[in-house]
């Protein structure tokens, strides 16, 4: 983003200078852009330190939390800046902040606090810059309940293994891989995606993969995010598409992405093979008996001594199972709400709402305790009048624990073993 000419001079006069431990010190503060932001829009606010004369070492720049803002900074190192106003020279560094403003209306950053230091790194004092006030419109169309992407360009694709037209026997699984991509947004800045299963099918969804990188202060989002749909019985199977909506900058409307969805085919599983009839036991019989015996007692020897890293992987797998079910993820989330940490909680909200079947999702929906308490946590992070304290979530924590758990049971016939559902049953 381009910064107005204006900020190389005209905003000295309206500095707040630090204390009398430093007189001459210049604090300023400007956004760009200044007016017309809309929400989930990155924007950038400038925090300029100006010493007279000379820099005894760059200083330590903070911008405290504020409602309805995410503040992020990408750029590791300040801007040098050296101006000359009325015969004084001033020198000093620009920080930039990238802001990301998640409700509508005008929304109040607290002064930047900066902390400076001497040439050996010591603090010799601190100064504040000026408060200033981000006017966010919400665009006609764009859901401000959740997360907003605004952006000049954003992607969206996904990837199915094996290919859903393949025939699969029950038990078999579809892993979907989704990649979004966003410009000026980070991967936080990203909506969750909501997987649901229809009946039959078991959706097992990983944490999501951040890896936003940044060139020359401009941050391009990107997360990546993978569910395994395990098939439990022979049918045909619709898994929903899904889409990605936005806002475009550069065209001033409402985008979507889409993603499709598959129709995945199960066969159904061959009847065993009748059991010959047992026959009189013999010498020949015995003998038969005696070596197959002595083959299972050689296997077993083969598995101790080979199948011992297959076993500690198959263990492995189990647990990572266990950690991705829906008992793991109400259990991740009381422990988040009972922090007070209101981010935390809604991400944490989130999974666990993922790892839910449709008819537990509907019997959550109608728990008013737990879903005045959630309108209570999405106000305080993307609505007006809300604030969310340790109390509240540890309020909502017991909300969920009083939400009886449910052991799914597997349908008969399933190759599966037990397992912790996400979705579908």
């Amino acid at each position: 983003m381009a910064v107005r000419g204006a900020l190389a001079v005209g905003f000295i006069a309206f500095a707040l200078p630090v204390g009398a431990q430093t007189p001459g010190v210049v604090v300023r503060e400007v956004l760009d852009p200044a007016q017309g932001a809309v929400i989930g829009q990155s924007v950038s606010l400038y925090v300029d330190v100006l010493f007279p004369d000379t820099m005894p070492r760059p200083p330590r720049v903070k911008i405290p939390d504020a409602q309805g803002v995410q503040v992020m900074r990408f750029e590791s190192q300040g801007v040098t800046l050296t101006e000359n106003t009325g015969g004084q020279t001033y020198v000093g560094q620009r920080f930039t902040f990238d802001i990301f403003p998640r409700r509508g209306g005008a929304l109040a950053l607290p002064p930047a606090e900066v902390t400076l230091l001497n040439a050996a790194g010591d603090v010799t004092g601190s100064a504040k810059g000026n408060p200033v006030t981000l006017n966010v419109t919400v665009p006609q169309g764009v859901d401000a309940s959740g997360p907003v992407i605004a952006s000049t360009r954003v992607t969206a694709v996904q990837s199915w293994t094996p290919d859903p037209r393949t025939r699969l026997a029950p038990g078999g699984a579809v892993v979907r891989t989704i990649t979004r991509e966003a410009a000026d947004v980070p991967a936080l800045g990203m909506p969750e995606l909501r997987f649901v299963a229809p009946d039959g099918v078991r959706a097992y969804v990983d944490p999501p993969v951040s890896e936003d990188r940044a060139n020359r202060g401009a941050i391009t989002g990107h997360r990546t995010d993978k569910v395994t749909y395990v098939f439990e019985r022979a049918g045909a199977f619709e898994l929903p598409a899904l889409s990605q909506p936005w806002w475009d900058l550069g065209t001033k409307s409402v985008q979507s992405v889409p993603l499709t969805g598959a129709t995945v085919t199960i066969a159904a599983a061959p009847d065993s093979a009748a059991s010959p009839a047992a026959g009189p036991w013999n010498t020949r019989a015995w003998l038969t008996a005696a070596a197959i015996l002595a083959a299972f007692i050689a296997g077993i020897a083969m598995i101790v001594r080979y199948g011992w890293p297959w076993a500690h992987e198959a263990w492995l797998a189990w647990q990572r199972r266990r950690a991705g079910s829906e008992h793991a993820a109400r259990r991740d989330l009381c422990r988040a709400a009972r922090t007070g940490d209101a981010a935390a909680t809604y991400r944490a909200l989130g999974v666990w709402r993922s790892r839910m079947s449709l008819s537990d999702a509907e019997e959550v929906a109608g728990h008013e305790p737990l879903r005045a308490l959630t309108m209570q946590l999405e106000r305080s992070l993307f609505g007006h009048g809300g604030e969310w304290t340790p109390d509240l979530g540890r309020q909502l924590a017991h909300a969920v624990s009083s939400i009886p758990k449910r052991t799914p049971r597997a349908a008969h016939g399933s190759a599966l073993p037990p397992l912790n559902p996400v979705a579908g049953s």
